[in-house]
């Protein structure tokens, strides 16, 4: 799908507050994400993701990463489904992000003091960083990382914007999970 196409249909959908199918891409990777876009500047969206009939976390997409946007007759039914179940009620944003760059959008989130998880889905880079928003620098962000054993590391773990496909924030994993972290 062309660039303008995307950009066209990412608009839309945003303002109509549609269920949404995304297929992202970085190099080699690609993959599926689903939601409900709740706002986007020319760079970034943020979504509130859907999984199983299920309203979850928000996610922040660079839209340089978003090769396909779709919204058929799958989909209708689904968020058809979600309508019926009373379950649209969720989708709302529950914070303010600047979306004008990483900056903006990294020191709004770390105001909210919540547990995030920066990814980098590129197969040669593949990186999953769990953990609380340290310190917001002009290329990247720290983050104090915390392991599958929820022990937390000593150091922070920088992840570079550019490498960052995917950053998701007050979602039950992590929300969960961070209550049970150790320092070691």
């Amino acid at each position: 799908m062309k660039k303008e196409k995307v950009l066209e249909k990412l608009e839309k959908h945003c303002s109509e507050k549609r269920y949404t199918r995304l297929t992202r891409k970085k190099g080699t990777f690609e993959g599926i994400t689903t939601g409900f876009i709740l706002d986007k500047s020319s760079d970034f969206i943020l979504l509130q993701e859907t999984n199983e009939f299920r309203i979850l976390g928000y996610q922040i997409i660079p839209i340089r990463t978003i090769k396909h946007v779709r919204y058929n007759k799958n989909d209708k039914t689904i968020e058809r489904i979600l309508k019926e179940e009373g379950l649209l009620s969720e989708v709302k944003a529950k914070y303010k992000v600047d979306l004008t760059d990483w900056n903006s959008i990294m020191k709004d989130i770390k105001a909210t003091e919540l547990t995030i998880i920066s990814e980098c889905e590129h197969p040669k880079l593949n990186y999953f960083c769990i953990g609380l928003l340290n310190r917001i620098n002009k290329k990247s962000i720290s983050i104090r990382y915390f392991n599958a054993q929820g022990i937390l590391d000593k150091k922070n773990t920088k992840n570079n914007f550019e490498d960052i496909t995917k950053l998701s924030f007050d979602d039950s994993y992590a929300n969960i999970f961070s209550k049970y972290i150790i320092e070691k």
